[in-house]
């Protein structure tokens, strides 16, 4: 994914019923600036811990490209340092994706490759538990 322009945003909460609600919008273009993908999910789950958020994201049925798309992301708030993200995604499968939070470093499938941790390059994110 070497010269790969993604961006994404998200806001997220978890209400005191414990429901989670938010938006994920995120826009991926290849070193030519042909878009892959872009478009919007809806968050399914919020975990935080100290300066780790997680959640999931599920794009809706029927919108943009990709059906049964989940996105499963990990922040890590560096303070004054840099903020890093990992990140996995279910693609395109016949059954909508799991909807619960996943940690993409520990979660994943026996066999499954080690996700990296990449920076965060331009802005920034708040990680902010209850």
């Amino acid at each position: 994914m070497i010269g790969h322009r993604i961006w994404f945003g998200v806001q997220a909460v978890t209400a005191a019923d414990g429901s989670t609600y938010g938006r994920f919008l995120y826009r991926h273009e290849l070193p030519d600036g042909t878009v892959v993908g872009q478009g919007r999910a809806d968050v399914t789950c919020l975990e935080v811990i100290g300066n780790v958020a997680l959640f999931s994201a599920i794009v809706p049925e029927g919108r943009g490209t990709v059906k049964n798309h989940g996105y499963y992301v990990k922040i890590i708030d560096g303070g004054s340092g840099p903020d890093q993200i990992v990140d996995a995604q279910a693609q395109n499968g016949t059954e909508r994706p799991p909807t619960h939070c996943l940690d993409p470093e520990t979660d994943l499938p026996p066999g499954s490759p080690q996700r990296p941790r990449y920076p965060i390059l331009i802005g920034g994110y708040t990680v902010r538990g209850a």
